[in-house]
């Protein structure tokens, strides 16, 4: 590819027709759709880890969504000058995407506080084997307890 070339296409992404610059970031939307649609199969199926397989995909997606996104905000008129069609085949594809990345967050998130809830009851596991053992005999068994965080108490004088 000459420099002219790749010039000339980087200049062509900067600006398109309105027509062309919705139509691609419909299909930018529906691509990210179809992959989140995936995300949340594996997610529902606790195949949690077989999702970072699609993540330079979706990273790219996202990234050039954004940048229509932002391209958009900052020139409204490419929403206003496109047909009503073009318009509405967005606002679908929109929708669709925006629906499916609140469920994504939900199973996400679900699976995010699982694994939380898994690492806490690991290391409480783990600082109660450490704990230093009490007792009178060389190989007690009896554990302390961890002691409690201080607690502030307030008094008032009306109690």
């Amino acid at each position: 590819m000459t420099n002219h070339h790749a010039q000339r296409q980087t200049a062509s992404k900067q600006w398109q027709p309105p027509v062309t610059f919705l139509e691609d970031m419909a299909a930018l939307a529906t691509a990210l759709d179809r992959i989140i649609t995936k995300e949340n199969a594996l997610a529902r199926d606790n195949r949690l880890a077989d999702i970072a397989d699609m993540a330079s995909e979706k990273t790219q997606l996202a990234v050039d969504y954004d940048r229509h996104v932002r391209a958009l905000k900052a020139d409204p008129s490419r929403l206003h000058a496109a047909p009503q069609s073009t318009r509405a085949n967005l606002r679908t594809a929109v929708g669709s995407l925006e629906d499916k990345l609140a469920e994504n967050e939900r199973f996400l998130g679900a699976a995010k506080d699982v694994s939380e809830g898994i690492v806490q009851a690991a290391a409480r596991a783990a600082s109660e084997a450490r704990a230093p053992t009490i007792g009178y005999a060389p190989k007690s068994t009896a554990k302390s307890r961890p002691m409690a965080a201080a607690a502030t108490i307030a008094l008032d004088k009306r109690v």
